[in-house]
């Protein structure tokens, strides 16, 4: 029989012999690493919701982490976060190796302390001459002053005019008023005195 014949040994034993392919083949760009993250709004938590969220600005086409990268989620709000310090980043959805890390960090501040129990610094009891009364409360730094439970506050700490009851003392912080201590006990106005018989 005729011997066996390859093309390859052909080429290598005559370096004219030579066969294009039939179609080029293209190298891409380099693939664009995302925008470097912002944060849209950051919500610190309060007395009422002792925990923070973190929005980024919405990017196209990526994924959003706070733990710089370690974990990643489509949406671009992280709620539910502890006090501490986040490293926001994205990633192409694309191409998971391109990301970007945010410019700064973002803080989550600590849960802020409600005032101290209110006390009360004095109690004037009706008169004959004067038929209301007067409670004062013994004053706190930062807060604002409510006798019937926190419906209502008031700047200052001396409360005047009462009717004869019972009151419930309650003190909110001027810098988060969901921070709000009752006292420990309520505050009693005394019915005016009866004048003696003609």
């Amino acid at each position: 029989p005729p011997p066996l014949h390859t093309p390859l040994p052909i080429c290598i034993a005559d370096n004219t012999c030579s066969t294009p392919a039939g179609a080029t083949v293209t190298i891409n760009a380099v693939p664009t690493p995302p925008t470097a993250p912002t944060v849209a709004s950051t919500t610190q938590p309060t007395c009422a919701v002792p925990t923070g969220t973190i929005v980024f600005t919405a990017q196209a086409g990526v994924e959003y982490s706070i733990n710089n990268g370690t974990s990643y989620q489509a949406g671009a709000t992280f709620a539910g976060l502890s006090p501490g310090i986040y490293t926001l980043r994205v990633r192409s959805i694309a191409d998971n190796t391109c990301s970007t890390t945010a410019v700064a960090t973002v803080t989550i501040n600590a849960v802020p302390t409600p005032p101290t129990v209110p006390t009360v610094a004095s109690t004037t009891q009706p008169t004959c001459a004067v038929p209301t009364g007067t409670i004062v409360f013994t004053a706190q730094a930062g807060v604002e002053y409510s006798i019937n439970n926190g419906t209502t506050y008031q700047a200052g700490a001396t409360f005047a005019g009462l009717a004869p009851g019972t009151y419930t003392l309650r003190v909110r912080s001027i810098a988060d008023n969901t921070c709000s201590t009752p006292a420990a006990s309520t505050v009693t106005i005394n019915a005016v005195p009866t004048a003696p018989t003609v």
